[in-house]
Parts: structure tokens; sequence; C-alpha cells
């Protein structure tokens, strides 16, 4: 597609009419490799400046391998946050209306993207220097590998995941979370149950086997969690690599109330795809005591890799998110909102497909007239009187 200026996108975006929510517009910028090794794709929902901080650390010498492609799917994204995004030329702009969800969004972009291996980033994470040659290397040592995930860090060096462990309720917890940044614990790479989106390197095989993350999951959390059950059923190994390195400043655009509501509905759903399969994880811990979760942890992570060096109690550390969850009637007031949510999002969609169904059936009675009018005019030159 041709690429477009600034400006040109504004005219676009207004100009799409009624089929501006089924059609993104893409613009694919010059200096984007026609055949790329690796395809970044970035999601942008209200706040584009995150998103070019991350592309900038991209930039740096030790970001991007050469021959990488960039795609960053905005995400219903305000037109006034787009214009300095569409002026890139290094990058494939998707513009869609709405948010497609985290699911839908990095659906769309591994349609769009070219290369052999995918990488998923936050638009509020910044990659280290080597971090996704780090990547790449992991996910090439075997055909088995089908997923690589980072060492997550927080903006003020404390860890945030050094890979995770799925319990057999459905929920999940952050290996070394809350670690601080002096700890050098978890730095040997290893087999792990699932390893966060964010930072999360698949090769295009094992991709394309599962068919993706499950937009059922809208708008976000737990996709990658069954992303990654995924390919563990259709014999694709997930790990974790310690030298690719990321720093997350972290839900910038999530209340905590609306992400934990959304957690917990979410592993809900996990339960209900997943069911009886969760049985070979471990079971949470059935307290906050400590040397139980630790214990817990270390049963989990050992099972997921029982090739790597054994991982000793007093080594182990995460946060369970229960304890900061949110109360009952507020899980209860907002999944009642949520649902008044879809609710108006789906009478909106259908109300754009009824105008797209009166456009398509204006045009076709306008070419219908034309054809009878055509049709008349031949049929009163035939009968019309000849002149001798």
């Amino acid at each position: 597609m041709v690429r477009a200026g600034a400006s040109t996108v504004t005219d676009a975006l207004t100009d799409l009419g009624p089929q501006s929510s089924f059609e993104p517009l893409v613009l694919r910028g010059t200096q984007v490799p026609a055949d790329p090794d690796l395809s970044v794709c970035i999601l942008v929902l209200e706040r584009a400046h995150l998103a070019l901080d991350c592309l900038s650390a991209l930039r740096r010498p030790g970001g991007c391998p050469p021959g990488t492609e960039v795609v960053v799917v905005a995400n219903g994204t305000p037109q006034d946050q787009l214009m300095d995004l569409a002026a890139l030329e290094d990058i494939v702009l998707v513009v869609n209306r709405e948010n497609l969800g985290f699911a839908g969004g990095c659906n769309q972009a591994a349609s769009l993207a070219r290369a052999p291996h995918l990488l998923f980033l936050n638009d509020d994470s910044t990659v280290e220097e080597g971090s996704i040659e780090a990547l790449v290397r992991a996910a090439s040592n075997e055909p088995a590998i089908g997923a690589v995930g980072c060492r997550i860090t927080s903006s003020n060096g404390t860890l945030e995941e050094a890979g995770s462990v799925v319990w057999r309720d459905g929920s999940c917890a952050h290996v070394g979370e809350g670690l601080p940044s002096t700890s050098n614990a978890y730095m040997e790479p290893r087999d792990v149950d699932y390893a966060s989106a964010n930072g999360l390197l698949v090769t295009r095989r094992a991709w394309d086997a599962v068919g993706g993350f499950d937009e059922r999951f809208f708008p976000a959390y737990a996709e990658d969690v069954d992303l990654c059950l995924r390919l563990s059923a259709h014999g694709f190994r997930v790990r974790y690599e310690p030298k690719a390195r990321l720093v997350h400043l972290g839900s910038q655009g999530t209340s905590r109330s609306y992400r934990e509501f959304l957690l917990a509905r979410n592993q809900q759903k996990l339960v209900e795809k997943w069911g009886r399969a969760l049985d070979r994880f471990e079971p949470p811990p059935r307290s906050f005591s400590r040397p139980e979760r630790k214990a817990a942890l270390v049963r989990a992570i050992n099972r997921a890799d029982p090739g790597a060096d054994r991982v000793h109690p007093e080594d182990a550390n995460c946060s369970p998110r229960s304890e900061s969850a949110v109360p009952t009637h507020e899980i209860e007031r907002l999944r009642e909102d949520y649902f008044s949510f879809l609710e108006q999002r789906a009478v909106r969609q259908d109300r754009r497909i009824t105008e797209l169904e009166t456009y398509i059936a204006g045009l076709w009675s306008v070419q219908l007239r034309c054809w009878v009018a055509s049709r008349l005019e031949q049929l009163r030159y035939r009968v019309a009187p000849r002149r001798h």
C-alpha cells in the first residue's frame, strides 16, 4: 500500500465510511524490509508516546537485529495520537477504529507480519541491548521450542517475572516477582508453564500450528497462558531466557480494580476451556505462609523442566495475585458493568452492520434502476415504428 503522510491518514480515517469498522487502514513505511527475519508486533491504545519510546529503544544499537519488521497496531487510538506514528517510515502502521482487544490486535499484526519469528511487545516496555538476539538464538536451538519469554523487571529494577507457573485452579504466579534488583536468582534458562506475552517470541511454525491467540479472552489477560498451554498440547516447548531483558512500566492504561476483575473473569474462562487438563499442574498454595508458598513454587518450577538445575526452596520467590485481590462485591459490580459494556458494543456493531447493508442495498438499487432503464430503452427502440 502506498505510504501516506499525516494529513492523508486523517483524510483516510474520515472518508472510510461504514466499512471503517471492518477494514483497517494499513500503512507500510518505505524503510520496512520486504523480507524480514523478525517481526515485532506492538499494540497502542490511547498513549502513543509510550509506543514512540518503545520504538526508540528498538532503534538503539543492540536493539533490533538487522532485517527486523515492526508492526504497530493502533487499537482505537484517537486521531490526534496517530500523527507521530503515521510519520514514521520504518514501521507498518495498522489503524483500527475500535479496540480489538489484546488477542485480536496481536492476531491482526501477525497476519500482516512477514517474518518466521514473531515478537509481541507491550508499548510500555523497553528492550535492553542484545535481548532480541538472545530470544532468536534460544528459539533457534531446537525445533521443539515454540516460544521464548524474557526476564522482565519493573522501572525500579525489581524483578517482575522469570517465567511463570500455572496452578491447577487456573491461577498463575510470576516466578521471582518482587525480588530486588541486586538478585541473581533465576539466571539459568529453563522450560516453563508459560511466559507473559510481553516480550514473548513465537516461531511462525508454532504460531500457525495453534492458530494464534484466542480472542474469547477479550479485552486482555490469560490469552498468553492459553497460548502457551496450546503450544504444549501441540508438542512445543515454552522457554525462559534470562539473557533477554525487558523493563516494563506496567498497567499504564488499566485501573487496578478493572485489571483484577479481568484476571478473575478470564481465570474462570481458562478453567472452563481446559477443564481436567489442568490437573497436571500443582495445586495453588493453601495458605499465604512463606514456607508453603516457596515449597509449592519449587515443585511447580521443577515439574515444568525436570532436566534443568533444581531450584531450592531458599531460592524461590513469587508474589501471589490473591494477596491483592479486589473484594467480591467489587468484582460483581465490575462484572455487571462489563456485560453492560458488551451489550452496548454489540448494539453499536449491529447498527454498523445495518448501515452497511443499507449502503450495499442502495448501490444495488441504483444499478438495478440503471439496468431497467437500459432495458426499457432497448424495448422502446425495438417497438418504435420504422419510417419508410
